[in-house]
């Protein structure tokens, strides 16, 4: 047999186990995928908590619209719902990961109209030969001419996907600034908070940073120095750990008054004092009333955290501030601040930090010591590359058995296997593999960003998104393509008649033929991915459980069944992420990938709209922050794939003229590289701080995000005069969020007389980046040519009523507002150790009182009971909640959070 014919053998074994490849994954992802699907329709009846526990765990104002009783009524329950009415409920975290999903599918199905029908035949039709998936990628083609079509197209995908991601950051923006700006937010107390960090110590006190800031509109309204009270930190955990084994002996001691009955127990059952061992060591001591023992531990440690909590000591201050301003235009100005003339002193600074996002381990990290900790991270990060890219190289290099079997002869026996089994192998098993291996990362990424030491725990999370996109691209995108032309180029080189010419045209043309592997890739995730996420096989599993098992008590049962889950968006953005630079990279070079991705963006899009609006609840709404991050690894996979291009044309050099296409191809680089360039200096300040002129009574933002002037308003206004009024504000007309730079504003001096003056004004002649330096109508309320004001009045507003009054409106509003709530905000911005209260020993109410007499004893102890929406069934011995959507004690979670 000779040699030639030995080749074209093994190049039809090739092609033919390409299409098996391709047909087996389709065939098999599409059964599994239908499989899950009809499973879902079936078992969504079985937990409504798995399934929509939005229609009733969570406030009304954002609660889903029940499902339907029907198999696939569900359907179409999520798109009765309209834009904004899914934003008022999901929040712009949510939202804007819906937005790119559809951008994403819109995107890459208008790449697949057009991309289809002109590049299949261009590449199929009089190329290199031979049948398979590989006479559709660009390798298949000869004639120079035809590559005009793919340039054309490059270009005109390259230019797509950036328009389409400018528009979405246009969209982003202005939603972003309408959330900022609108009165929900107004309520919360991060709208007007900013965090100042690297605080010197001369300067960290209440009065210095007062005397710093006050030059701002309206001054300081409180300032929170952060401490970090290490022994009042461990007495709150030892208490919880307290709290939680006293809840458990009091629910076993209730419990066991009820229950099932045998023919020796009475008509009425006794309950029993739970007795147990608790000493250190398991197993050691002497049998105690637990009751007794922990009620006892807990009112002394309720007494011990309370008289710490009155006595906090100043050498617990650590370097850095949380200071409260009356306006949210005094906020923004002053993180744009150069506040400080020494390097890395009180910066960086930060504006819309919740309560709830703030990571209090890390409020003491200098600025070096913070980018020292970066660089131990990156370079960890960078190792953890190099350590994974070798297993996931042989998972890729799964994906081509022809060429592994060449380099490898002991996996001969493989190619003697029917061809259905090589393609699953071949189809299946690489991705599949690839999964599981990466599902090991993001706790390892995790650990690593929290190191990184990140003030905010949203900022964890984007660490996290950045960095498992990094793993992505470089692992399964990168080293996956690259492995299946590298072996193909390997085994040539072993040949007598080698050449360095014959390794060029090698990479030309065997590089596309990954695509394979990526089609199969796209299949999986398409076919399965979106049906496992409706399943929720794992929570349901997991839940049914718990409830019928381990869980007992009402707190045990409410963690079961009364949280709401949530979303980790650094683990979920990237592979979406990834999955845009597939498409885009593999457009032109084997344009078969279109319709696949196209296929996977669309179900993606589906799923996770009726998911957000029925099953996910996110605890913290950071206003969609990781949406700029995911449209720059957007950018990463236009960058790949223009490179990519250039470089199939430079190896097609020693054949084919195809100087033009890389002039072109060069300049296109340079246009992507200058669109990015251009982006980051547009929207990233736009999406950082608020633009001053929205605070201007020149400008007016409706609920949309959408600007007009007041002459632009008013000619609207004339157009529409033939409308009702009622229903032209309610669906056309803008909402004209209330100006908090207009009002006169009251400044105390130190004799005691108020001046007024218009603050709006005074914003429209400030610079677009405001400096400590008082203008000449600043000079009115902070003149520095005024004696300095008594140490009384120039300290925070929160400390004294003199140095900020405010309009009668606001004054009224202050008045107006719940106790309660108010206590709570004064207290946002400390240390929770600080204000801690226990957390409620939660029993369930009894017939028989039993519950009653625990809580007068109890109280007497001065400990907190609470029985809310909880009871025990006297006939099987069985605790039940329901009624409620906080357990005991969480309620000020979301008070904090949404400011009512």
């Amino acid at each position: 047999m000779s040699s030639s014919t030995t080749q074209e053998g093994a190049e039809q074994l090739a092609a033919s186990a390409s299409i098996t490849t391709f047909t087996s994954a389709l065939l098999f992802n599409a059964c599994v995928g239908l499989a899950i699907f009809i499973a879902f329709c079936i078992v969504r009846h079985w937990s409504r908590k798995i399934y929509q526990p939005r229609t009733y765990l969570v406030p009304a104002e954002v609660r889903a619209p029940v499902l339907p009783a029907g198999i696939f009524s569900w359907v179409t329950s999520s798109f009765k719902i309209t834009d904004n009415d899914l934003l008022e409920k999901i929040g712009l975290d949510a939202y804007m990961y819906l937005r790119f999903l559809r951008m994403s599918a819109v995107l890459f199905g208008g790449f697949t109209l057009i991309g289809i029908p002109i590049l299949i035949p261009i590449n199929v039709i009089n190329g290199v030969g031979g049948s398979g998936l590989g006479d559709m990628t660009i390798g298949n083609v000869t004639q120079p001419w035809r590559f005009w079509f793919h340039l054309i197209l490059t270009i005109v995908f390259s230019g797509a996907s950036i328009g389409m991601l400018w528009r979405e950051m246009h969209e982003y923006t202005r939603r972003r600034h309408a959330f900022l700006l609108s009165d929900k937010h107004a309520k919360t107390p991060q709208s007007t908070t900013i965090l100042v960090t690297a605080i010197p110590k001369g300067l960290n006190s209440e009065q210095a940073l007062y005397d710093i800031f006050r030059r701002f509109e309206g001054g300081p309204k409180k300032i929170w120095l952060n401490k970090n009270p290490k022994d009042l930190i461990k007495l709150c955990e030892e208490r919880d750990n307290a709290a939680m084994k006293l809840e458990a002996a009091e629910y076993n001691y209730i419990r066991s008054a009820y229950g099932k009955r045998t023919k020796k127990d009475p008509e009425v059952k006794e309950p029993q004092r739970p007795l147990g061992k608790v000493a250190t060591i398991p197993g050691l001591g002497d049998k105690v009333d637990l009751i007794e023992f922990y009620t006892k531990q807990l009112s002394e440690l309720n007494k011990e955290i309370e008289k710490a909590q009155s006595t906090i000591d100043d050498k617990d201050t650590v370097n850095s501030a949380f200071i409260q301003f009356h306006t949210q235009f005094a906020a923004h100005s002053a993180v744009q601040t150069v506040v400080h003339p020494t390097p890395f002193q009180m910066t960086p600074m930060y504006a819309e930090i919740s309560p709830l996002d703030v990571n209090w381990d890390c409020m003491n990290i200098t600025n070096l010591e913070r980018k020292g900790r970066r660089m131990i991270s990156l370079a960890a990060a960078t190792a953890l590359v190099l350590l994974w890219s070798i297993p996931v190289a042989f998972v890729g290099s799964i994906a081509n058995i022809a060429s592994l079997v060449k380099i490898f002869g002991f996996l001969s026996f493989i190619q003697n296997w029917p061809s259905a089994v090589v393609g699953i192998i071949q189809g299946i098993l690489p991705p599949l593999f690839l999964g599981i291996l990466m599902a090991l990362l993001p706790i390892v990424l995790t650990m690593m960003s929290q190191f990184e030491g990140h003030v905010r725990f949203s900022s964890v999370t984007l660490a996290v998104m950045s960095k498992y996109f990094f793993f992505l691209l470089v692992n399964v995108l990168l080293i996956s393509s690259l492995t299946g032309g590298f072996l193909e180029t390997l085994n040539a080189m072993q040949g007598n008649d080698f050449s360095p010419i014959q390794v060029i045209n090698l990479l030309s043309v065997n590089l596309p033929k990954t695509s394979t592997f990526f089609c199969t890739y796209a299949l999986l995730l398409g076919l399965t991915g979106p049906v496992k996420e409706l399943l929720q096989i794992a929570p349901l599993v997991i839940n049914y459980i718990f409830t019928k098992v381990l869980a007992k008590s009402p707190r045990q049962i409410w963690n079961v069944q009364g949280r709401v889950s949530s979303v980790n968006y650094g683990t979920l953005f990237p592979p979406q992420t990834l999955m845009f630079c597939i498409g885009i990279l593999f457009s032109t070079i084997a344009p078969l990938v279109l319709p696949l991705v196209t296929f996977y963006f669309t179900m993606f899009y589906f799923v996770y709209r009726h998911q957000f609006l029925y099953v996910y609840n996110q605890p913290v709404e950071t206003g969609g922050l990781a949406f700029p991050l995911a449209v720059k690894q957007a950018y990463t996979g236009i960058f790949i794939f223009e490179i990519t291009v250039f470089g199939i044309f430079l190896l097609k050099q020693s054949q084919l003229p195809v100087v033009p296409q890389l002039v072109l191809m060069l300049i296109t680089i340079c246009a992507t590289i200058l669109s990015l360039v251009n982006m980051n200096e547009a929207f990233n300040p736009l999406v950082t701080f608020l633009p001053a002129a929205l605070f201007s009574n020149d400008l007016h933002i409706d609920a949309d995000g959408v600007v007009q002037t007041s002459q632009d308003l008013a000619s609207n206004e004339k157009r529409k005069g033939g409308i009702d009024e009622e229903a032209s504000f309610n669906e056309k007309s803008p909402v004209i969020l209330e100006n908090t730079t207009t009002r006169p504003v009251q400044v105390a001096f130190s004799g005691g007389d108020k001046q007024e003056f218009d603050a709006g004004t005074i914003s429209s002649q400030l610079p677009g980046i405001p400096t400590p330096n008082p203008s000449e109508l600043d000079a009115a309320s902070f003149s520095r040519r005024e004696a300095r004001p008594l140490s009384t009045i120039d300290r925070p507003a929160s400390f004294t009523s003199g140095a900020y009054v405010g309009t009668t409106s606001e004054q009224d509003a202050r008045a107006s507002v719940d106790p309660v709530l108010q206590k709570l905000q004064d207290q946002a911005y400390q240390h929770p150790a600080m204000y801690k209260r226990q957390v409620p020993i939660w029993l369930p109410q009894d017939e028989r009182g039993l519950v009653r007499e625990e809580i007068a004893r109890l109280s007497q102890q001065g400990i907190v009971v609470a029985t809310d929406g909880a009871g025990i069934d006297a006939l099987t011995g069985k605790a039940h909640v329901s009624d409620i959507i906080f357990a005991p004690g969480e309620e000020t979670r979301y008070r904090l959070e949404s400011g009512i």
